[in-house]
């Protein structure tokens, strides 16, 4: 079958204002345009990621106005071309990474953000991979440069990131540290996370000294920000990396939002040169959006991973499934922290 001039109508997300879940409403509109090189993918599934909660609460600076739709990760199937000589994509499983319209039952997308699937990848694990994969890929092998025999706190090890994260530092062979509640430790150990701290009763700082014998970790990945920085920075021994990739402490459902974030925002330490200098440690930020831009780097990432994946290396982890209309509940879920991995969203068969 060649490329069509049949278009449907498309299901969607779309965040109306800025606000909690109840700003989330599915809506139909046309099947969107397509240029020479897209792909048109009928969506099964879409990844949900912190940066959409944040970006619902306005509290995302890159993302656009409301009204938009959220989402950077999907996983489907290939049913349109933008030219012929695409065709031999036509019918083909797929992943996709998205400028955000994530949220919806068809995306087009240009082919260079397709990603290449094994033919028995299950397409739940396929969207869960995108993001928190090429995330912490690029934090702890482009940024950090984790080594062998080194320590590497994780926070938020049982979230998409976290477990993701935790895999690729135990591919590499480090030592790894995770926070999380405590209602996730045990799931945690069956993943074979025996150093796990409960940030909810327990000092990290104080149990990080503990683990490593007063020497500090050599890398942490943050997705906190605000005070945890400062917190993070002092758990980092000498020639430490620190990576920050996140600003979930603002998303805490504040009345004021503006002045909350100001608040928060206040609370974040700025490090001095001289002082990193002076102890050989590095503060990096990782940003998804811009990696997104880098098309060889990004392309060279996912291969590696896909890689990592047939090895049977990594295996994503998908927490719990949503239809796209209970989008409402997911973001809720997410919120509450109850998720252990990743959060999806199922498109209904049309």
């Amino acid at each position: 079958m060649n490329y069509s001039t049949v278009n449907f109508m498309v299901q969607q997300v779309v965040i109306t204002r800025h606000g909690g879940p109840e700003v989330l409403h599915v809506r139909e509109t046309i099947e969107p345009e397509m240029k020479s090189g897209d792909v048109l993918i009928d969506v099964k599934y879409c990844g949900i990621n912190f940066a959409d909660i944040l970006m619902r609460m306005g509290l995302y600076p890159s993302a656009p106005k409301p009204p938009f739709t959220p989402g950077y990760e999907v996983s489907g199937t290939i049913t349109k071309v933008g030219s012929t000589e695409n065709d031999d994509l036509l019918g083909k499983p797929a992943a996709a990474l998205t400028s955000f319209g994530g949220y919806s039952s068809k995306v087009v997308v240009n082919k260079n953000r397709l990603i290449s699937l094994p033919g028995d990848i299950d397409l739940a694990k396929a969207a869960a991979m995108p993001v928190v994969y090429l995330t912490s890929y690029v934090m702890l092998y482009l940024q950090a440069h984790l080594h062998k025999n080194e320590w590497v706190l994780i926070h938020n090890i049982g979230g998409g990131v976290g477990l993701a994260a935790a895999e690729l530092s135990r591919i590499i062979g480090a030592n790894i540290i995770g926070t999380a509640s405590a209602g996730k430790h045990n799931r945690l150990r069956e993943k074979g996370i025996h150093h796990l701290i409960d940030y909810n009763t327990e000092d990290f700082v104080e149990r990080v000294k503990e683990i490593t014998e007063g020497k500090g970790v050599d890398v942490i990945i943050d997705p906190i920000g605000g005070k945890n920085l400062k917190k993070s920075y002092k758990a980092l021994g000498t020639f430490g990396r620190l990576v920050a990739f996140g600003f979930s402490t603002a998303a805490k459902s504040p009345r004021r939002k503006i002045l909350h974030l100001l608040k928060e925002y206040s609370k974040t330490p700025k490090f001095n040169p001289i002082k990193l200098m002076e102890h050989n440690k590095g503060v990096f930020g990782c940003h998804m959006g811009m990696v997104m831009d880098r098309q060889e780097m990004m392309q060279d990432c996912i291969q590696k991973l896909m890689s990592y994946y047939q090895l049977g290396d990594i295996d994503p982890h998908v927490d719990r499934i949503f239809p796209l209309q209970k989008v409402k509940d997911a973001h809720q879920y997410i919120m509450d922290r109850r998720n252990f991995g990743k959060v999806l969203l199922v498109v209904d068969e049309q």
